[in-house]
C-alpha cells in the first residue's frame, strides 16, 4: 500500500461548509493550493458544530485532482456507522484519513448530542488495518473489494507523561498508523523537548513514522481569545500583549515561521490550522516549509 500523501510537507486545514454550496469552498481550496499548500485537509464537525459530512467535501476536492485529507471522527459515529462511512469515504475515493476521537458534540450545536465510545481510537485504527490487509471488519466479515487507506492520528507534546503519549502512538502505530499531527506548537522548544524523550522512549516507530508540526497564526485577536480555551490549545502569555488584529496577526506569522525554521531540520513537515483565510500568509508559510 503506497501513502503519497506523505510525499508532501504541506497541509492547510479547512472548514466545511454549512450548506450545499460548495463552490466557494472549493474556490478557497484552489486559491490555496496555488499558494502553496500541498494537501487540503476537511475536518469533521469541528467543535462539535454541526456541518457538512467531510465525505461530501473531500469527494468532492478529490475528483478535481486535490490531495486531500480527510478528519474522521468516531465520538459522534456508532459502530456500524464508523464501518460504513469508512467505507463510503473509499468507495469516493477519499483515502487518507487522520483518525480521530473528534471534538464532543455537547459542547456543539447540540448539546443533547450523544457522546458515542463503541469503539476505542484503537479499535478503529485495528478496523481500517483491518480493511487493509484481509478486506474483514472487527467481526471477522468478510467485505468485498480493495481497501488502500493511509491512516495518521494525532498526539500532543505537552503532556507531562511523555512515555504515555508514546504508547499511545505506538498503539497507533502498531494498527495502521503511517503519520502523526501533533497540537498546535507556538514554542520549538516543547516539540524539541518532546521528541528528544521520546526517540529514546521508541527510535523504531520514530523512524518509520512522519511527523507533522501543527501551526496557528491568529488573524483577529477574538479569534486568539477562542482558540486560547480549547482544550490542547496552549497559547503562550506573549500573545496577549498584542491587542489589534493587525499587530497581532504580523506578531503571530512571525512566530510561526521561527517554529517552522527551528523544527524543519527535525520533522517531515507542517500543518495549518484552519485559523488562517488569508492567500499571502498561506504564501508566506508554505515558502518557509518548501
Amino acid at each position: 500500500m503506497g501513502c503519497e500523501l506523505l510525499e508532501k510537507r504541506f497541509i492547510l486545514e479547512t472548514l466545511p461548509p454549512r450548506g450545499t454550496n460548495w463552490e466557494k469552498y472549493v474556490e478557497f481550496c484552489t486559491g490555496a493550493v496555488k499558494s502553496g499548500a500541498q494537501v487540503i485537509a476537511v475536518t469533521d464537525l469541528p467543535m462539535g458544530s454541526s456541518r457538512v459530512s467531510p465525505i461530501a467535501p473531500a469527494h468532492i476536492l478529490v475528483e478535481k485532482g486535490f490531495e486531500v485529507l480527510m478528519h474522521f471522527s468516531r465520538t459522534t459515529r456508532n459502530a456500524i456507522r464508523i464501518e460504513g462511512d469508512l467505507i463510503a469515504a473509499h468507495m469516493l475515493g477519499v483515502k487518507n484519513l487522520l483518525i480521530l476521537s473528534g471534538d464532543d458534540p455537547r459542547v456543539g450545536t447540540y448539546p443533547f448530542a450523544s457522546y458515542i465510545e463503541d469503539f476505542s481510537i484503537y479499535d478503529v485504527f485495528k478496523l481500517v488495518e483491518l480493511m487493509n490487509k484481509k478486506s474483514e471488519n472487527l467481526a471477522g466479515v468478510k467485505l468485498y473489494g480493495k481497501f488502500d487507506f493511509c491512516t495518521g492520528g494525532v498526539f500532543s507534546p505537552y503532556e507531562k507523561d511523555v512515555v504515555g503519549t508514546v504508547n499511545r502512538m505506538r498503539g497507533k502505530f502498531d494498527n495502521g498508523c503511517a503519520f502523526f499531527i501533533s497540537q498546535p506548537v507556538f514554542l520549538p522548544e516543547a516539540m524539541e523537548t518532546f521528541l528528544s524523550k521520546a526517540l529514546e522512549m521508541d527510535d523504531e516507530m520514530f523512524s518509520k513514522v512522519k511527523i507533522y508540526v501543527a501551526l496557528m497564526v491568529f488573524e483577529t485577536v477574538s479569534q486568539m481569545e477562542y482558540f486560547s480555551k480549547v482544550p490542547g490549545v496552549y497559547v503562550p502569555k506573549e500573545y496577549f500583549n498584542h491587542r489589534t488584529d493587525e499587530d497581532l496577526k504580523a506578531y503571530s506569522l512571525k512566530r510561526v515561521l521561527d517554529v517552522v525554521e527551528a523544527l524543519r531540520p527535525y520533522v517531515h513537515g507542517f500543518y495549518l490550522t484552519a485559523t488562517v483565510r488569508d492567500f499571502e500568509l498561506i504564501q508566506q508559510v508554505a515558502e518557509a516549509v518548501l
